[in-house]
């Protein structure tokens, strides 16, 4: 009777089982389809919902590259992001759950809503003063 080595076996040197071919494969598709999806870049998608005279709340934003441009350079809590207009108004990006990674806006109607770390990244940022981010946070805004 010949004696086999751990490598005839499909073990590794330390004589633990080795994945098989298929495995790594499919680990790998796993792992690239993840990236995949964490890579898209968000991408600005106006809904007729906050359109005039939808019945959804305003939409303050006035073309596509404009919201691309707060969408981009918004302030992330979770999965909304937010941002302030040229006219001042605070815009809230919700995502649509969708394969391009599609966000819409709205104007937020209650600013002292929005999460007290995105306001002071924001005071920090010289979007807003101390003065609107003590107004807001007493909810005088």
């Amino acid at each position: 009777m010949s004696a086999t080595s751990d490598s005839e076996q499909g073990h590794g040197t330390n004589g633990s089982p080795q994945e098989s071919i298929e495995e790594q494969i499919y680990s790998g598709q796993v792992d690239a389809n993840e990236n995949e999806e964490e890579d898209k870049a968000p991408v600005y998608v106006p809904s007729p919902k906050h359109d005039k005279g939808g019945w959804g709340s305003n939409n303050p934003i006035k073309t596509q590259e404009e919201g691309q441009q707060l969408l981009d350079s918004g302030y992330s809590d979770g999965k909304q992001i937010y941002n302030i207009t040229k006219d001042g108004k605070f815009v809230k990006f919700q995502p649509d759950n969708t394969p391009n990674n599609g966000y819409h806006s709205y104007e937020v109607s209650k600013p002292r809503d929005i999460p007290g770390s995105v306001l002071k990244q924001m005071l920090t940022d010289g979007k807003i003063s101390k003065a609107e981010y003590n107004k807001i946070r007493k909810g005088k805004k």
